[in-house]
């Protein structure tokens, strides 16, 4: 009985004018989709979700203007927070991209891109831009492990002492199709990797490494095998070429 009362004294709040205004703008700030939270402040904001895509507690959270969000569908995403904190920014995933245990994908200034391509995979990842203008890429069928940062900008500035000039500026990430990144790994800004390579775990990558299908370890990394793959299968010793 206290029950209908409660939501028969709400619904006809709704309808009186000024708590239906202010019932419509809480919903604008405030909405929940398929355990998906959305927090938006600013104007010509979008968010679009394709079909088949799961969401176990995340959020999205923009605060700017005329940033968009893409997820084509089907994915699923657990634990991912999106956080836009500027203008004219972009975040696209292809379908099939999948979060696994959790993430964020940050930007934090004016016309950054993030994008994500078809069946790639992420346990754990921190994916930053920091830096306006600057784009993260990560190609198609790509596995990243856990405890893995990417980052287009050091966040704040180092300066010269004798010219007072800025010396670290950002500069675009971009990971090929059908690579993998092993756990506890960095990757800085104006790094390239090509495909089908393997990033070895606790490696720092500070700048692009030539050759496709290599293997990169160390700090800071460095080419240490050519001429390989991966596969996600583990193939056992017995049936080893």
């Amino acid at each position: 009985m206290k029950l209908r009362m409660l939501n028969g004294i709400k619904n006809r709040m709704k309808n009186i004018p000024f708590f239906k205004l202010l019932y419509q703008k809480l919903r604008k700030i405030v909405s929940v989709n398929r355990d998906l939270k959305t927090r938006l402040h600013g104007t010509g904001n979008t968010i679009k979700i394709g079909s088949g895509v799961n969401f176990r507690s995340c959020n999205v959270r923009i605060q700017g203007h005329d940033n968009h969000i893409e997820i084509i569908g089907p994915g699923f995403f657990n634990n991912v927070t999106f956080n836009i904190q500027g203008n004219r920014n972009m975040i696209l995933l292809a379908p099939n991209v999948n979060f696994i245990r959790g993430g964020v994908i940050w930007i934090d200034e004016d016309n950054c891109n993030v994008e994500i391509g078809e069946f790639s995979t992420f346990e754990d990842v921190h994916i930053a831009a920091t830096e306006p203008g600057s784009r993260i890429v990560i190609g198609k069928d790509c596995m990243f492990a856990y405890d893995i940062d990417l980052r287009t900008g050091d966040s704040h500035s180092i300066i010269n002492m004798e010219t007072g000039g800025r010396t670290n500026f950002g500069m675009d990430i971009e990971i090929e199709d059908h690579v993998w990144v092993a756990s506890h790994v960095s990757i800085l800004k104006g790094v390239r990797i090509l495909r089908d390579s393997v990033v070895a775990t606790r490696s720092v990558v500070t700048k692009s490494l030539n050759g496709k299908g290599v293997l990169i370890a160390g700090v800071p990394a460095r080419v240490i095998k050519e001429n390989i793959s991966w596969d996600r299968k583990r193939i056992r010793k017995e049936n080893a070429l």
